[in-house]
């Protein structure tokens, strides 16, 4: 019967359907490296037809429809159980740049790093981007997109102009904020729930052609939260990135155990743009802030600058950090209660969890996104925290015991949960996930995925 299916689904289609071996192993597994789930074969569309069709297929033969591209989810966001896997990696024929209208179009499955190198010659630059440059934009964009940037613009969600969508009933919708705007507000940020999106249109701002970084050192994390209001209150800076960093100290007997433990450190990165012919005042810019010690000042190209993390990335893979269990938490914080539960959490952290990873710090206004799907707190700014390891896959059942318990204080203290990391929500904690929202979501996801083909088997909805 497999075959019939995949014989007759390869009719309707012009991309590939496929269970070559190595792609199976290759798509059971995502990022994270935690949940492993097996489709039934894999789709590599090459068009918006093709996706509909398959979605369609889908639904006659009572099968499911996962999406993936790179596959950098942590909590099997992007695998398929024995259903259809759709490869969007291959959905990457079209990128277009209208530079006097300020946007560009592309199919779901081209490369942010793909995207900035053809921006290269206009001076534009997306007004968010990910760390991660070897992502998808039609990925990013349905899980939301963060940036060191988001503090002045949002979400890449929210930059987006108008996408194509196949529903869960496979109807090809093309969707604004003004036309089909209820799918519009909700398949971006919406992890493939009620639609798959297929090509996006996204907007461009014009850039400076360098960046200037001052790296500055913060022993105090108060004092650290501090001049992020302010440096995000004044408006003047393009770019904040934070993290946490362990000084270890040795060890220590807790609960009569002897446990490694660390002093933290508080390293920012404020970040500007400018012209070679009017380099920035370097005094103005760090004035009034309370740092522990300025440490360097580095020029780039403000496009190096958007690659500047690609060397971490090429030593976690030669350290084998990348082929590691990474049981990632990405929280969002209220301002009101970030410091008390982040000094609680570093306190007892031992410093060797993180494996090669690391600590993530990430400052924002709380409403200056709006999209509906993307979920913080009620605050006016709200302070991203994210515990980042790469582990051995032995360790992995202590270590997602204690991410378990630190994504429950969490949800005491107000957070949100980030839906690319490992998520240990169960169906109470969704609803507070959602709130007042979780009635409409799952109305909506009624509407657009009558059927429930659509990523099954992650949110439990009320049906």
């Amino acid at each position: 019967m497999l075959e019939n299916w995949m014989a007759e689904l390869q009719a309707r289609v012009e991309g590939e359907v496929t269970r070559a071996t190595d792609l199976l192993a290759e798509v059971s597994e995502d990022f994270g490296h935690i949940v492993t789930k097996t489709p039934q074969f894999i789709v590599r569309p090459r068009s918006t037809r093709d996706v509909a069709e398959t979605v369609r297929f889908a639904v006659e033969r009572g099968l499911s429809v996962s999406t993936r591209a790179t596959g950098h989810s942590e909590s099997g966001q992007s695998l398929s159980d024995g259903g259809i896997l759709l490869d969007i990696r291959t959905l990457n024929a079209e990128l277009r740049i209208e530079p006097a209208e300020g946007w560009f179009e592309a199919s779901a499955g081209v490369l942010w790093r793909d995207v900035l190198e053809a921006l290269k010659p206009h001076r534009l630059i997306p007004p968010v981007l990910t760390n991660n440059l070897n992502t998808t934009v039609g990925g990013t964009c349905s899980t939301a997109g963060l940036g060191v940037a988001s503090f002045r613009y949002g979400t890449q969600a929210d930059q987006c102009l108008a996408v194509e969508v196949v529903t869960g009933t496979g109807d090809i919708v093309w969707c604004t904020p003004e036309e089909n705007a209820e799918l519009f507000y909700h398949v971006l940020c919406g992890v493939g729930q009620f639609g798959i999106i297929t090509r996006l249109r996204h907007r461009l701002r014009s850039c400076r052609p360098m960046a200037r970084t001052y790296y500055l050192l913060y022993d105090d994390l108060g004092r650290l939260m501090d001049d992020l209001v302010a440096l995000m209150s004044a408006d003047r800076v393009d770019y904040i990135e934070s993290w946490a960093s362990p000084a270890p100290q040795g060890f220590r007997t807790v609960q009569g155990r002897r446990q490694p433990f660390a002093v933290w450190l508080y390293p920012l990165h404020v970040t500007v743009e400018f012209d070679p012919e009017r380099p920035p005042d370097d005094a103005d810019y760090l004035a009034g802030l309370h740092f522990y010690r300025h440490v360097h000042t580095e020029d780039q190209s403000v496009y190096d600058f958007a690659l500047r993390v690609e060397p971490l990335f090429a030593l976690w893979r030669q350290i084998g950090y990348w082929t590691n269990a990474h049981p990632w938490m990405e929280i969002i914080l209220p301002w009101a209660t970030a410091r008390t539960y982040v000094e609680a959490v570093l306190r007892d952290l031992p410093p060797v969890f993180l494996g090669g990873g690391h600590i993530l710090i990430w400052p924002s206004r709380g409403r200056i996104s709006k999209m509906s799907m993307f979920r913080v707190p009620d605050s006016d700014w709200v302070l991203g925290f994210g515990i980042l390891p790469g582990i051995p896959r032995p360790a992995l059942p202590e270590a997602l015991d204690l991410i378990r318990r630190l994504s429950g204080l969490a949800l005491q203290m107000g957070a949100t949960h980030y839906l690319s990391g490992w998520v240990p929500y169960d169906k109470d904690q969704w609803r507070r996930h959602f709130g007042d929202a979780w009635p409409r979501v799952c109305a909506l996801k009624r509407k657009y995925d009558p059927h429930g083909v659509l990523n099954p088997g992650w949110i439990p909805y009320d049906r």
